[in-house]
């Protein structure tokens, strides 16, 4: 048998996505000792459309310019594969990445920040106990306080922790076309399978394609996305093909540990209309930095807090979740609705200026009065969308230490 290491921490955070990440960052910044584990180094392939929303922009704790490979301003809607609407914007929807690039990012500025990241084999227990947590691997031992589940859909924590039993998934599939260009068009083509959409992102040298449905019984096979793809942006050359559950049924997720937290994918908390979970992704991450932050200081008890915080996240995804089975449920009239100009507008106009679905629908008369603020590093006018004042750096490569 190998003999078991053991390390210690005050805040454990397992999965160095956007969730991990924003957890570890915020956590860091306020001085704790936390380390931040995964079972991949990094840079590493993740399947992801990768096009963050403005408000997901606005909720990162810094530009995330340096890999942003194409803005987009307009917006393009079909119905299946039929005759698609076009809406050109001069304000930003969002801005496409390529996850890897995203992910590799985002995690060397949470190392900057102080976090330690660490490489880990499968994880085999977990045991809580009155006052610290062991996460327990193959070879090692990991000791910590609090420990964040933020490892994805198929997350470990959740299902070795049971807190979170009902978990629900949506399913995508997706690809990589050369080709795209300078467009910034986002196309969104809703019933080309049911319960869902396929979409084209543009990236620069090429364009991202995928289809997604929030039901994840429903078959989606490398055909459908093919077809979807020559349809669309012609052609059969198809590479990086993906697919991947997406976590559902957030707004089902009541924290009861005290000393356990998930967060985005890990507890169900993306939005069933489009399957966006970045941001909240990003925010679940910082509301549980932000309940461990507040018990250490002996300002309020880490559970209460973080369940507040996620009661706000999971309003915003059962609000989704409402409108996702009423639009799909009749997509001939929730798609005419959608090309109705005042409702373009209003929907343009709510994502640029980072409104949740739940928040646009409860001050749908205020939007067209709703400043839009500027976005860090990306500005709509430049043909690029970039400011070159906070151009690509160097990437390294990150890994965890054995």
């Amino acid at each position: 048998m190998p003999t078991s290491d053991v390390m210690t921490t005050d805040v454990l955070v397992v999965g160095a996505g956007p969730a991990g990440c924003a957890a570890a960052y915020d956590l860091a910044a306020a001085g704790h000792d936390v380390c931040l584990v995964d079972r991949r180094s990094f840079p590493r392939v993740k399947p992801c459309a990768g096009a963050l929303t403005a408000k997901t922009i606005r909720a990162l704790r810094f530009p995330i310019t340096p890999v942003v490979r194409q803005i987009t301003t307009n917006l393009v809607t079909g119905r299946g594969r039929g005759e698609q609407t076009v809406r050109r914007g001069r304000r930003v929807l969002a801005a496409m990445t390529v996850r890897a690039e995203l992910d590799h990012y985002v995690l060397e500025k949470t190392v900057e920040a102080g976090a330690r990241f660490e490489t880990i084999g499968a994880v085999r227990a977990i045991r809580q106990l009155e006052d610290h947590v062991v996460l327990q691997t193959r070879t090692d031992e990991i000791r910590c306080r609090y420990l964040v589940g933020a490892d994805g859909a198929n997350s470990v924590v959740r299902v070795l922790t049971a807190e979170f039993p009902d978990i629900r998934w949506g399913f995508a599939l997706e690809c990589q076309m050369p080709g795209g260009g300078s467009t910034r068009d986002l196309a969104l083509d809703f019933g080309v399978v049911p319960s869902g959409y396929g979409w084209v992102f543009p990236k620069g040298d090429h364009v991202n394609v995928g289809i997604y449905t929030s039901d994840a019984t429903i078959p989606l096979r490398p055909d459908d996305l093919r077809a979807y793809a020559r349809a669309r942006v012609g052609g059969d050359v198809l590479t990086h093909l993906v697919g991947q559950r997406v976590g559902l049924g957030g707004w089902g997720y009541r924290p009861r540990s005290q000393r356990v937290f998930l967060v985005g994918d890990a507890a169900g908390l993306t939005e069933p209309v489009l399957g966006e979970g970045i941001y909240y992704a990003v925010k679940s991450g910082q509301a549980a930095a932000e309940a461990i932050v507040a018990e250490r200081s002996g300002q309020a008890g880490a559970r209460d807090l973080f369940r507040a915080r996620i009661r706000v996240l999971a309003r915003d995804v059962a609000c989704a979740r409402r409108v996702a089975d009423r639009f799909y449920a009749d997509l001939g009239v929730g798609h005419r609705t959608l090309t109705v100009p005042l409702v373009s507008y209003w929907v343009m106009k709510g994502c640029a200026a980072g409104m949740t679905i739940r928040e646009g629908l409860r001050s749908c008369y205020t939007v067209p009065f709703r400043r839009v603020p500027p976005l860090p590093g990306i500005r709509a006018s430049n043909p690029a969308g970039l400011d070159r004042s906070l151009s690509a750096q160097p990437r390294q490569r990150v890994r965890g230490c054995d």
